[in-house]
């Protein structure tokens, strides 16, 4: 028959390249190409297998023979592959000891009724047998044993007679049977242990192959090809050349090479495109590194372009590929995720009906052995049971995109050990080339302010790595906490550095564009007050490090005036700042106060921060505002203000999602009624108290 490469690339799911057919090793991606095979006149069937990933040849030939592209294997002997039946009688095996002296024998009754009797005589001494062993159990056929060269194979059957058949080929052998428990027979020698074709047989083989350990150089197992249900060596059809061709693959394996690829092969043909799951940040058939501060929203983002993916719409104005998406937190509830996912249909425009058997969320929060991995004590990666569900679910749904949220969960290593890391990282790629598709895996960066926490392995093993933050300005304040900055902090197939700009706008992400003008409008404006509050903290600041007193008053040292000439106020002017100061009053983050004593003793007045800062951070007035006449802190009685509530964020309509520590607020006590902007009748948000600090 004659072998064509064409054909062999056709039925393994693969295609020629140059001089080789390369293909799918057996268990492996369709799109995994770890396996080839050339012509090769003087190899077997004239076809040479070679594997890089652990396929074996022999099996893949047999994929071959079982497709008909190769003929099937016959054995030297043409003997049907059937168990024959004993013949009713009598059979004896004697023992020798190490001088050949013959000491018992075993005695096998095959019966009519198929059942067969063993039993054990011993020299009488009246050139005789007398019933029982009469002696201690001693290895068969052991002076063969001991006078075997050393560097023999020693064959193991599971009987004596198949011993016997054995050494008829010329081969040194003995019988798993009635061993005695002290093996230095075996020490320092190779074992080729031949197991019968069913549990007791493997049982029986697997025993012996364990109490060698220590005692052989080396100890195998041989399993004969063609072997009936319950046959063994006297039903095999091969003969012992065949015998010794498979102990000489077992001693002496074929190199594996590497998956050679011929640039030559290339010529001609169209260069292909680069895949993307979301276009220029996270590729196809890798695993993708997301971090970001506690409360950023990794969380949210993730499930978000989980369902954009699952839809096939474009998330943040970028083009995804869509696939069937599965998010997998091990930190949110099922309720947490429901909450969640009504926000981001409502954002997007979808219907939670429509991602029926596109989108799947899967809750493990509070769930024992998330571990993907673990590691012994030396330091080797055991592959957990976790992962196994983990691709058994992906592959059962078809899931072509994966999201795991997070690292701390599902790596049960140490982060700055370099290997381990590296290890955890390959599987996720691993993982992604399993389901040709994309894994997305979240974590946290280091209290140091690193993108990422531990060893640079994180970095090194990924093709891209995403960062998540909150902007600052240059002194380190949040200007508007709903705004979110995406970076590409890696990007080995795209632009590296680029930033993705979006806001936190009711319990979901959108882009600026998306907002309504008027939306946008009222955020712009509360963005820059945010910003002209920020700006006048840091020129008081600055003047008070001077001890140069100024004041709320109109006066030689009126702040606003005064301000407006610093290069910190980056030149708002001086009605800007105005503004700023009178909001800073009412929310209670200045004061007038006693700032230091004089050169005369006398105490100095003048503008301070509050104790404790005042409301918090960033601040915003909410749309509905309380108009009132009060008395000016500064004893200005005679002045009307309008006194205004704030709450955390800049969001239309809610807080947004944010705290600096490293775990954020339980959104689950966020309450929103149907056609609800989420704030109470008094403007704050439902559930949480005047700011978001304030959470009980």
């Amino acid at each position: 028959m004659s072998v064509d490469l064409k054909r062999i690339a056709s039925v393994m799911g693969g295609e020629v390249v140059g001089n080789k057919a390369i293909f799918p090793t057996p268990g492996h991606s369709a799109k995994d190409r770890g396996s080839w095979a050339s012509i090769v006149p003087g190899a077997p069937d004239g076809v040479l297998i070679n594997s890089a990933n652990g396929g074996d040849p022999l099996e893949i030939k047999d994929q071959l023979r079982s497709k008909g592209v190769l003929p099937r294997w016959e054995p030297t002997s043409q003997r049907p592959l059937q168990r024959r039946p004993r013949q009713p009688g009598i059979s004896h095996f004697e023992f020798q000891d190490a001088d050949g002296a013959t000491v018992c024998r075993k005695v096998r009754t095959d019966k009519p009724d198929g059942s067969k009797v063993f039993t054990w005589q011993h020299p009488d001494g009246k050139g005789g047998w007398a019933a029982g062993r009469g002696c201690d159990p001693l290895p068969y056929r052991l002076p063969d044993l001991l006078a075997a060269p050393a560097d023999a194979v020693i064959y193991v059957a599971e009987g004596e007679r198949k011993a016997d058949k054995l050494a008829s080929w010329g081969m040194v052998a003995t019988s798993s049977k009635d061993l005695p428990a002290d093996l230095s027979v075996f020490q320092g020698r190779t074992v080729a242990i031949l197991p019968d074709n069913d549990k007791q047989g493997a049982k029986i083989a697997g025993d012996l192959l364990r109490a060698l350990e220590g005692v052989a150089e080396r100890a195998f197992l041989i399993e004969l090809p063609g072997l009936p249900e319950k046959g063994d060596i006297i039903d095999w059809t091969g003969t012992a050349d065949d015998l010794a061709a498979l102990v000489d693959k077992e001693l002496n394996p074929r190199a594996k090479l590497l998956p050679l690829l011929d640039p030559a092969a290339w010529h001609g043909q169209e260069t292909p495109s680069r895949e993307w799951a979301w276009n220029d940040y996270i590729p196809h058939r890798q695993a993708t590194y997301l971090t970001g501060p506690g409360s950023a929203g990794k969380s949210l983002l993730t499930q978000q372009l989980c369902t954009a993916i699952a839809m096939g719409l474009p998330f943040m104005g970028i083009e995804t590929r869509q696939a069937v998406a599965i998010y997998v937190t091990c930190e949110d509830d099922a309720d947490e995720l429901h909450r969640r996912q009504k926000a981001i249909c409502e954002a997007m425009g979808v219907s939670l009906s429509a991602l029926s058997g596109k989108l799947h969320l899967v809750s493990l929060a509070g769930a024992p052995g998330n571990e993907l991995v673990t590691f012994t004590p030396e330091g080797k990666m055991i592959v957990g049971d976790a992962y196994r569900v983990l691709l058994d679910t992906a592959k059962a749904t078809g899931a072509g995109f994966l999201a795991l949220d997070n690292v701390a969960h599902l790596f049960a290593g140490n982060e700055n050990i370099r290997n381990q890391v590296a290890g955890f990282v390959s599987l996720l790629n691993g993982l992604a080339l399993e389901i040709d598709g994309s894994v997305l895996f979240l974590g946290h960066p280091n209290k140091a302010g690193q993108d990422f926490s531990g060893s640079t392995a994180w970095e090194n093993q990924v093709r891209s790595r995403l960062f998540m933050e909150v902007p600052k300005d240059e002194m380190g304040n949040v200007l508007d906490p709903d705004v979110r900055v995406l970076q590409r902090g890696k990007a080995n197939y795209a632009r590296n550095g680029e930033r993705l700009s979006f806001r936190w706008h009711r319990w979901a992400f959108v882009r600026e564009d998306d907002l309504s003008p008027h939306v946008a409008a009222e955020i712009a404006a509360v963005a820059r007050d945010n910003g002209d509050n920020a700006i006048f903290l840091a020129c008081l600041s600055e003047r008070l490090k001077q001890r140069r007193a100024v004041s709320e008053k109109k006066s030689p040292t009126y702040a606003p005036t005064e301000f407006a000439k610093m290069p910190e106020s980056k030149g708002i002017g001086k009605s800007r700042l105005e503004k700023a100061m009178d909001r800073l009053f009412r929310i209670g983050k200045i004061e007038r106060g006693d700032l230091w004593k004089g050169d005369d003793r006398k105490p100095v007045f003048g503008l301070r921060e509050t104790a404790g800062n005042g409301a918090g951070d960033t601040v915003r007035e909410t749309r509905e505002t309380v108009r009132n006449t009060a008395e000016n802190r500064a004893g200005n009685a005679d002045e009307t203000h309008t006194i205004y509530k704030y709450i955390s964020g800049a969001a239309h309509g809610s807080a947004a999602p944010y705290r600096g520590e490293e775990e954020g607020p339980d959104l689950s006590r966020v309450v929103f009624a149907d056609e609800d902007d989420g704030l109470d009748a008094d403007g704050n948000v439902i559930g949480w108290g005047s700011y978001a600090g304030d959470l009980s």
